[in-house]
């Protein structure tokens, strides 16, 4: 693991720092596991000026990855898809996510977008089932952007401090998010 870091570290102060996070970021959101945080935090940390240019390229070049993986999801999934889900072992995730989006495809897009629910399964999954691409696009824009926004401005605002307390507290904010949304869901589907 230590190697791992290491490997990111020296590509966050490389030249081509930028173009590694853009790789990165896209990658992530269809078929590869590794989260463009482990490069995006020590970019900004290592000048914290730059923190809103590295967000934006995170999020976007996310939500380009995730334009291609609903469209391998949508017109490939046999041949491609179904052997990304395979690979990590995402199947039943996978049949979930198509019933979470009969209830409300944006919210369930949007979620998996913002917290660190596996953001390529809602991809591959909104891509298979079809859901509404506006929907599903404008969800990732705005899940995306909150996401990588608000953590490269937490690493500017607190640095080595934010980033030892995300890594500590990730799975607990995810839960209580995931318990936000859930009751957001629940209260659109009695009011509507």
């Amino acid at each position: 693991m230590k190697e791992r870091w290491e490997w990111f570290q020296e590509r966050a102060h490389g030249t081509h720092a930028n173009a590694w996070l853009f790789a990165l970021s896209f990658s992530e959101s269809s078929f590869f596991i590794v989260p463009p945080e482990v490069l995006m935090i020590p970019m900004i940390m290592a000048d914290t000026s730059k923190w809103l240019k590295v967000a934006l390229i995170t999020s976007s070049s996310s939500v380009m990855g995730a334009i291609a993986g609903y469209a391998i999801a949508y017109f490939f999934f046999d041949t491609i898809g179904e052997q990304i889900i395979g690979m990590y072992g995402l199947t039943e995730p996978f049949a979930q996510m198509g019933e979470l989006f009969e209830q409300n495809a944006f919210w369930v897009m949007f979620t998996a977008a913002f917290t660190p629910i596996p953001y390529k399964v809602a991809v591959l999954a909104g891509g298979f089932f079809k859901i509404d691409f506006v929907a599903f696009l404008l969800a990732s824009i705005l899940g995306r952007g909150a996401r990588y926004g608000l953590i490269a401005w937490i690493v500017r605002k607190f640095g080595d401090k934010a980033t030892q307390m995300m890594l500590a507290y990730s799975n607990k904010v995810t839960i209580v998010l995931a318990i936000i949304v859930g009751l957001a869901l629940i209260a659109y589907k009695i009011l509507h």
